[in-house]
């Protein structure tokens, strides 16, 4: 049965997209197999650098036998936890300095000073505080998300244009109501790009803490493997790490698409994703 113009076309956009979609990875697909020959040709000691197809059998390993399950787990739970404490406190943070000029005085220098710090570097600190465990690492990943959700919140929030907000107050919004029903959904865009960017800090924090501040995790699982020098289980988890980390981001891209496909830059802004 021939198929009617309508399905020829879905089915060209599907194949269209499916190629654009492997032309962004080639940059990818070819650093894997260059890093394959190499091993495979002895180009490369593959007892310090391993090729790709011995970490995929590593981490096939461990995944059979739970290892990486247990400790991705464990990672999972001290990186969203950190994510999501640390989004809200810089919205709410980075709202409120947007919207009161004694907040932005209060805040404002804090933020400009303690921006470019590394968090990593907070770590011995918090070990002598909290002590070993989830306290430590959760914490140390809320403060490397706080900042740049404050930024983009704040920015975010500067730059809904005033006529709303006038319009707003000329059909008898409350005051008090003005941030929730015009600022905040008008700064989304911008709110979604700085937890965008806090995803991928909390992965980076959540590995480095565990690393130093941890009993368990996929962050101790990598230093041990690369202690005892099994670099190709070592490789292993960072892969499981990537794979992750990589799921999470398109799963926040993809939602950030779906509560704002209304908005007027967001299809051009996932061009470029």
């Amino acid at each position: 049965m021939p198929q009617s113009p309508q399905h020829r076309a879905k089915a060209q956009v599907a194949m269209a997209s499916m190629l654009h979609l492997l032309w962004r990875y080639v940059p990818v697909l070819l650093f894997v197999l260059l890093w394959q020959l190499a091993g495979s040709l002895d180009l490369i000691n593959r007892a310090f650098l391993p090729p790709p197809s011995a970490a995929v059998a590593a981490l096939w390993e461990m995944t059979r036998n739970g290892e990486i399950g247990f400790n991705l787990a464990v990672s999972l739970y001290r990186a969203f936890a950190g994510l999501a404490i640390g989004s809200l406190l810089g919205v709410a943070i980075g709202s409120a300095m947007a919207a009161s000029r004694q907040a932005d005085r209060f805040f404002g220098p804090l933020v400009a000073t303690t921006y470019s710090l590394p968090k990593s570097s907070l770590v011995p600190l918090f070990i002598l505080w909290f002590g070993i465990g989830d306290v430590t690492n959760i914490l140390t990943v809320v403060l490397a998300c706080l900042l740049p959700v404050i930024v983009s919140t704040y920015h975010g929030v500067q730059s809904v244009p005033q006529v709303m907000v006038w319009s707003a107050r000329a059909m008898g919004t409350p005051r008090h109501a003005i941030l929730w029903r015009i600022l905040l959904p008008g700064a989304l865009l911008s709110i979604f790009t700085g937890v965008r960017i806090a995803l991928g800090f909390c992965f980076v924090l959540t590995i480095s803490a565990e690393m130093i501040a941890a009993k368990s995790g996929i962050g101790k699982l990598i230093f041990l493997y690369g202690e005892n020098g099994a670099y190709a289980h070592m490789f292993g988890g960072l892969l499981a790490v990537v794979i992750v980390a990589f799921a999470a981001d398109r799963c926040l891209l993809a939602g950030m698409h779906h509560f704002l496909r209304w908005h007027d830059s967001i299809h051009a802004a996932g061009e470029h994703a």
